[in-house]
């Protein structure tokens, strides 16, 4: 018999379903353990507090995201770095541009949702940070143990700003170009190899 989901699971669900009705601001313990379907007690048997309820809902989402992500770039060609790389941010992109609390957030609530997600000791950004360098470090053997984590640095930082604040361009063009400037940029010899300098537009 399948069982149904725990009660922390159905309070995280009612979470990110009031959050993304209500907003962080006006988000209720109340309303949420409502939403479950269990009591405010039950709640805090499981979350000490509201702050350390909303810090994992958003956590859960991020881990949701990242797994979509991974997805994405293991059905890459795995010996196309640039395609997997391409790949990789075209499904954070979309991804992100997608969900329905994190675009609820972006338009509403820009001040409550940064320091979710951009702090270095937020829930998010290390977890963005660490499956960045994963695949980066499968996809470009050659790089340094330190240049993987500079490159999977700069561009975890690169996709939660696009999430926050979505580019112009369409997430294709974005993705394309990214992964474009920075193969380029990551082979032997960019003067002088065979590769074009990548182009601004499609």
């Amino acid at each position: 018999m399948t069982q149904g989901p725990t009660a922390r699971d159905r309070l995280l669900d009612a979470t990110v379903e009031a959050a993304a009705i209500h907003g962080l601001a006006r988000l209720s313990v109340g309303d949420v353990a409502q939403r479950a379907g269990l009591s405010r007690q039950t709640l805090y048997k499981h979350f000490p507090s509201r702050d350390a309820l909303l810090a994992e809902a958003v956590l859960r989402e991020a881990a949701r995201i990242v797994e979509q992500v991974i997805a994405a770039a293991e059905a890459a060609d795995a010996d196309e770095p640039e395609a997997s790389l391409e790949a990789t941010i075209l499904a954070t992109l979309r991804v992100s541009r997608e969900h329905p609390l994190l675009d609820r957030l972006v338009r509403t609530e820009p001040d409550a949702l940064l320091p979710l997600v951009i702090g270095d000791g937020g829930p998010v950004a290390g977890a963005v940070r660490g499956v960045v360098e994963q695949i980066v470090a499968a996809r470009f053997a050659e790089l340094t143990v330190v240049e993987v984590r500079r490159l999977a640095d700069m561009l975890s930082r690169l996709l939660i700003s696009y999430a926050i604040s979505a580019p112009d361009d369409p997430p294709e063009v974005v993705a394309r170009f990214i992964a474009t400037t920075l193969t380029y940029g990551l082979s032997p010899d960019p003067v002088r190899g065979d590769r074009p300098r990548p182009a601004a537009h499609p």
